[in-house]
């Protein structure tokens, strides 16, 4: 797959391949270009990895960019900081849900709201695409901030998550 890296002021966002989630999946990280911080590599993203590569076995290459985690790339050092990423392309009402996750080292110095303003900017000028969706625990107070910060707005609530949603401006 060779498409084209996002791009914000500190970062880029590269959508990885199926074959390089599964070496992420199978702890074989040396055999990506780009080095990946381990402290990225959390148990919850190798276990949303698991899932998305399940998912993933018998999409159209079309719509990868849905269903893949981006690689965040800290310009500064060139390694990968984190991922971020959708669970599948727009539904039949035009929205995805987003999922991310960043190194503890790189927490509470705004890369994750860039990331996440980064993707939505591409996502929104989509065919078809209405909006952004996303789930948060509600003790997850970093990512409640990221979402505030990207203009999400809380629309319900669980005994245990908020559900937030941003619209596209088109």
């Amino acid at each position: 797959m060779n498409k084209k890296c996002l791009e914000s002021e500190r970062l880029f966002l590269k959508p990885l391949s199926f074959q390089e989630l599964q070496y992420i999946n199978n702890n074989n990280i040396d055999k990506i270009k780009t080095s990946i911080e381990l402290e990225a590599i959390l148990d919850s993203t190798i276990f949303a990895i698991s899932k998305k590569l399940m998912k993933m076995h018998n999409i159209n290459e079309d719509i990868h960019e849905w269903y893949t985690y981006w690689l965040i790339i800290n310009k500064e050092n060139q390694k990968g900081i984190g991922f971020i990423g959708f669970k599948g392309a727009p539904d039949i009402d035009g929205y995805s849900e987003v999922g991310y996750s960043i190194s503890p080292n790189y927490r509470k110095k705004g890369f994750m709201t860039e990331a996440l303003e980064t993707l939505i900017n591409w996502a929104c000028r989509l065919q078809g695409a209405k909006g952004i969706t996303a789930k948060v625990l509600k003790t997850n107070i970093g990512s409640i901030k990221v979402l505030s910060n990207c203009n999400f707005k809380l629309v319900s609530s669980t005994e245990q998550e908020h559900n937030y949603i941003i619209k596209s401006q088109k």
